[in-house]
């Protein structure tokens, strides 16, 4: 199990790293790294239908500024990863994704503030001619892939068999009310789409 976790997390953390480190050709978007993990767990389907969900419920959290979203590659991997090691039904799965999903924003948010009070430094070592901005750039690469793996080890080790003691132990309701909410995810995406395109600005 744990050379399988470790080969889908390296993946995971290098395609996360297309979010704006790396390329940048959408391959962190949850819909390609939802399908890219559930056709390698064996349920391309599954997959598929988590990317979908994913991008529709993070279609309004907008990368604008300062602003941090939530990962959706980490949303949707992480879903699809305790559906696969721990067989926690996907829709109890999805909602502890979004966990993952949200909590990895604050990490981004601390190494982000990390980089920006070593600003200073890294300009003098330049001029200095200490570093080559090469250095620098696989530095700072390196040091990203490092922590999204990271995280994805720690959320799915300590996480999952949390999470999957708590899928076991919630009584048939809850488990009802968690189908239903996972359910109801594409229409209130979809719902806030279309708000998002029918809302025009007003005419002076």
């Amino acid at each position: 199990m744990l050379l399988t976790l470790i080969g889908f997390c390296a993946l995971i953390a290098l395609l996360e790293l297309d979010t704006t480190y790396v390329g940048q050709i959408l391959i962190s978007r949850p819909l390609f790294v939802g399908t890219i993990v559930g056709a390698l767990t064996g349920n391309l389907f599954l997959g598929l239908q988590i990317g979908i969900f994913t991008e529709l419920i993070y279609i309004d959290y907008l990368p604008i500024g300062g602003a941090i979203p939530p990962s959706g590659a980490i949303t949707a991997s992480v879903a699809l990863l305790m559906n696969y090691f721990f067989k926690m039904d996907i829709y109890f799965a999805f909602f502890v994704g979004i966990v993952c999903g949200q909590m990895f924003a604050f990490v981004e948010k601390y190494l982000r503030n990390r980089r920006s009070q070593l600003l200073d430094k890294v300009e003098k070592d330049l001029l200095e001619k200490k570093v080559t901005p090469g250095t620098i750039m696989f530095k700072s690469i390196a040091l990203e892939f490092g922590a999204i793996f990271i995280f994805l080890i720690l959320s799915v080790i300590l996480f999952g068999p949390l999470f999957s003691y708590l899928h076991q132990d919630i009584t048939d309701k809850i488990h009802v009310a968690f189908k239903f909410a996972y359910y109801i995810v594409p229409w209130v995406g979809l719902c806030g789409l279309f708000l998002s395109f029918s809302t025009k600005p007003k005419e002076d």
